[in-house]
C-alpha cells in the first residue's frame, strides 16, 4: 500500500469539505455508506464488532461503537483494526494516514471510487 493510494482516497473524501468538522463528517458519511454493520474488528488485539459510527467533535474524532466479549462501548475509530481484505479496512487506513497515523493493513482498491 503506497502513501499516494490512502492520498487518492482522502482527496476524494475531503473534496468538498473545509475543516475538520466537515472532513470528519465527510469520512463518517463514507464509512456509513460502505461499511455494512455489523462488522468485524479487532480492538488490542481482541474481537469485537462494530455496530455503528459517529462523530461529536474534533477532540474525539470519529468513534466506533463496539460489542466485545463483555461489554459495549464508544472507541476511537483509529483504534480499531478492520480485516484487511474490506473495504472498510482500505477507507480505515485512509483516515489514519489523514490523521497522521501510519494505517493499520489493508488491500488496495484500485476499483474503488468515491462517490459511487
Amino acid at each position: 500500500m503506497e502513501p499516494s493510494d490512502l492520498d487518492r482516497v482522502v482527496e476524494a473524501v475531503v473534496v468538498d469539505a473545509y475543516g475538520d468538522d466537515e472532513e470528519y463528517v465527510a469520512f463518517l458519511t463514507v464509512l456509513q455508506e460502505e461499511t455494512q454493520l455489523p462488522a468485524a474488528a479487532t480492538l488490542l488485539g481482541v474481537p469485537v464488532t462494530v455496530t455503528g459510527f459517529d462523530y461529536t467533535d474534533p477532540a474525539r474524532g470519529l468513534i466506533a461503537t463496539c460489542r466485545g466479549p463483555r461489554e459495549t462501548g464508544e472507541v476511537s475509530l483509529a483504534d480499531l483494526a478492520f480485516p484487511p481484505d474490506t473495504v472498510t479496512a482500505w477507507i480505515h487506513a485512509a483516515y489514519r494516514h489523514h490523521l497522521g497515523l501510519p494505517p493499520f493493513p489493508a488491500r488496495p482498491r484500485p476499483e474503488w471510487n468515491w462517490p459511487a
